[in-house]
């Protein structure tokens, strides 16, 4: 009998993979093979599994060696895979004179002479192997000794089908996160990209970007000149490389960025063997071994009038992208277009927009017990307005006379280097003290909430992150209440010197992102304690690690407040002189209380 067809079927050999079983010992299916034994009173009971050219025996009792080490036969040694073939049991009295097994290289080599086996089954019916019994006598099997075995091999497929369903549970969930962290870095790029000040920026932004959730090892960005050639823009982080090596080349040298570019469409490069079939320059495969390259893509800026040039990502070890995958590059290439579109078009800097921006600011109320100091600076590289702001006022006291006035403290960063973003920010300000002027008792995550809801009613692209909170006075210090939407953690600076993060936070703000619910988090803060909220132009983005860069801030402040004694105001401008120079890369919004 031929078991090959069957034994081979590929839907079998998927759900035989799925159970994640091999020539290596199981402890649960172990178990079965001593039940059978024990229930049977043979001295030989195996969990075999049929793979398409061998058997292998994760639950094994009484097999001689080498196989009870191996582990594993080859189908030679195989009265199993008849079972497997039929999907049927096979009760054998003596496997030496039945037509179907004697010639069976088990019955010599492992002394198989009485067999019964029960096929074991997935939910679909589909034969993983056999859980057979073994005598080495011929041998009658009773009714109630097979009914034993077919009960056995129930639960033990039962359990092979339980190990199939939790492996695609987990496959489906490791799915769900990919899917989840590409949709985030579509949702990312959009904000990381568009506030990109310059196109060296641009290329750290994107490789920065991109880094954490594909892992390339080479992030490269090339643009078409004026004169029609490719410029590769050199990346900030590195001295040497492939930038340098061939800055410039026309359109008409075989790169694959070239061919991105002058074709409009995708290139993907599947390794060394494809350079060379299609047709590429000899030095496009030095550099790809230079690079340390096994795979690439190449994806075009589309801009508004005409392909800009090419983003590509490399990477050194194989890599086949999902469709998740794809989709998000697609997005990222298209922010990144619109970020070079725009980077371009600024020949000026417009000094005045940066007067409107700092005539939004509020100056902060006077306050009996607080010492409230604020900061707003620009980017160094860029006049443009931006999105960065603080607020800080005083709500009317609970009319039922329940508490103090809260202090409102607010710290945001809308979107963006343009009029677009110091207009929206205006707007989110005003809805901000609209809300909270017309609810106090509610908190701050109801402000947040409300205008994030007036936001998608008025169309308004409101996209950013934000710390909204209420200070009000307690018996031995102060409470703090307040909501984050991705923004950089609140600072507490004690008056010991002992150092808090207020981490809890919720999602950023983004018109695509329907959040139904957001939480209000309280903290009570001992007098003489700093609280310090910032924007994120006041930490170093290119350093990865987000702690490090938050121990340096609070480390600063420490020295300034206590050590040097400065006012709050003073120290908050040294902290920002210490931590950025006398030019910063990014607008900065500082927003610091010293709680009496």
């Amino acid at each position: 009998m031929d078991t090959t067809p069957r034994l081979t079927d590929p839907a079998r050999l998927r759900s035989v993979r799925e159970t994640g079983v091999g020539p290596r010992l199981d402890a649960d299916l172990e178990r079965f093979a001593r039940l059978a034994s024990a229930a049977l009173g043979t001295p030989v009971a195996l969990v075999s599994i049929l793979e398409g050219d061998r058997q292998v025996f994760p639950g094994q009792v009484g097999l001689p060696e080498p196989w009870a080490s191996d582990r594993q036969t080859p189908l030679s040694h195989s009265v199993c895979q008849h079972v497997t073939a039929t999907a049927a049991p096979l009760v054998v009295a003596d496997t030496r004179i039945l037509e179907l097994t004697r010639t069976s290289l088990a019955i010599p080599d492992l002394d198989v002479v009485a067999y019964a086996g029960m096929p074991l089954t997935d939910a679909e019916g589909e034969v993983f192997g056999a859980l057979c019994a073994i005598d080495h006598e011929p041998r009658t099997w009773s009714p109630e000794e097979l009914q034993v075995l077919t009960d056995l091999a129930e639960a033990c497929s039962a359990e092979l089908r339980l190990r199939i369903a939790l492996r695609r549970v987990a496959a489906a969930h490791h799915e769900l996160e990919e899917g989840r962290r590409r949709s985030e870095l579509m949702l990312r790029a959009a904000v990381v990209l568009g506030d990109a000040t310059g196109l060296s920026d641009l290329r750290q932004r994107l490789r920065d970007l991109v880094t954490e959730p594909l892992h390339p090892s080479y992030v490269g960005l090339s643009l078409v000149r004026d004169d029609g050639r490719v410029l590769r823009v050199p990346d900030p982080g590195q001295s040497d490389g492939l930038e340098l090596r061939h800055a410039t080349y026309s359109l008409d040298e075989a790169w694959p960025t070239s061919r991105c570019i002058g074709e409009q469409r995708t290139i993907v490069v599947a390794g060394t063997d494809q350079l060379a079939a299609d047709g590429y320059a000899p030095r496009v495969l030095e550099e790809w071994r230079a690079l340390g390259l096994q795979a690439a893509t190449c994806l075009p800026l589309v801009g508004s009038q005409r392909v800009l040039g090419a983003l590509t990502l490399g990477w050194d070890a194989p890599h086949a992208a999902a469709l998740t995958e794809e989709a998000a590059l697609r997005s990222v290439a298209a922010f990144a277009a619109t970020a070079v579109e725009r980077v371009g078009a600024i020949e000026q800097r417009i000094t005045a927009a940066t007067q409107l921006q700092r005539s939004m600011l509020s100056v902060p109320p006077a306050v009996e017990g607080l010492e409230i100091a604020t900061l707003y600076r620009p980017a160094a590289t860029a006049d443009l307005v931006g999105g960065d702001w603080y607020d800080v006022h005083r709500l009317p006291a609970p009319a039922d006379g329940s508490g103090p006035s809260p202090v409102v403290l607010t710290v945001g960063d809308i979107t963006g280097h343009d009029m677009r973003a110091a207009a929206v920010m205006g707007q989110v300000r005003s809805m901000l003290r609209q809300a909270g002027s017309d609810r106090p008792e509610d908190g701050p995550a109801h402000a947040v909430l409300a205008v994030e809801a007036a936001a998608r009613t008025l169309g308004l692209d409101a996209t950013g992150t934000l710390v909204h909170g209420h200070l009000v006075p307690d018996t031995d210090g102060w409470t703090l209440t307040w909501a984050n939407a991705g923004h950089p953690s609140p600072l507490v600076l004690a008056a010991d010197g002992s150092r808090t993060v207020l981490r809890q936070g919720d999602v950023i703000l983004h018109p695509d992102l329907r959040v139904e619910e957001r939480h209000d988090h309280r903290v009570h803060l001992a007098r003489g304690s700093v609280l310090l909220v910032h924007t994120d132009g006041l930490l170093d983005e290119r350093r990865p690690d987000l702690d490090e860069m938050l121990d340096e801030v609070l480390t600063v402040l420490a020295r300034l407040v206590h050590d040097e004694r400065l006012p709050l105001d003073r120290a908050v401008e040294h902290l920002a002189d210490e931590l950025l120079g006398r030019r910063a890369d990014d607008d900065v919004a500082i927003l610091a209380v010293r709680l009496g």
